[in-house]
């Protein structure tokens, strides 16, 4: 208990002493500075220079959008690896995954996505979810097939896997 006691107060030394150079800061010196007006006059005598397109939508635009799903019934048939293989990536196209979801039970921390060269892990917010959802930002080259692979741990639970990319493909020149 004493041990305990001594961590304490030495993370409480630790946070007073970084917050000390804060509180020798002016208010003053912590203000932004102030707001300027500026006028920008665009006529047919002054007009603003663009060069190139102008897209008056800064939205980007998803013009080759991807959605797919893939899920085994019962992790205990492919115990301890499970594997969802998704369509492979057609010529011409590179793959942008955005956005994953799956459900994949309590037992499982996460999965990885494979099949570009390397592996990206994506997992769970806490331990005793269900399911996940994550922006993610994952590329695959034409010809690469992507897969997401779960470590089953506990294949007494007969958990079902279902994972759904959503993403969106780049033309290759």
């Amino acid at each position: 208990m004493n041990t305990y006691f001594n961590r304490i107060m030495k993370t409480c030394a630790v946070l007073c002493a970084l917050s000390i150079p804060a509180l020798a800061l002016s208010p003053a010196t912590a203000l932004a500075a102030p707001q300027l007006r500026v006028t920008v006059v665009n006529d047919q005598t002054a007009p603003v220079p663009v060069t190139g397109a102008v897209n008056a939508n800064p939205a980007p635009q998803v013009l080759n959008p991807y959605q797919t799903q893939g899920a085994i019934g019962d992790a205990a048939t492919c115990s301890p690896q499970c594997v969802i293989s998704f369509p492979t990536v057609p010529a011409g196209k590179r793959l942008v995954i955005t956005n994953v979801s799956a459900q994949l039970g309590t037992s499982m921390g996460g999965f990885v996505i494979e099949g570009n060269g390397v592996v990206f892990f994506v997992p769970k917010a806490y331990p005793t979810a269900n399911t996940l959802a994550v922006p993610v930002t994952v590329y695959f080259e034409p010809g690469s097939t992507p897969t997401a692979r779960f470590f089953v741990q506990d294949a007494t639970q007969h958990t079902s896997l279902v994972v759904t990319v959503v993403g969106y493909f780049v033309p290759i020149p």
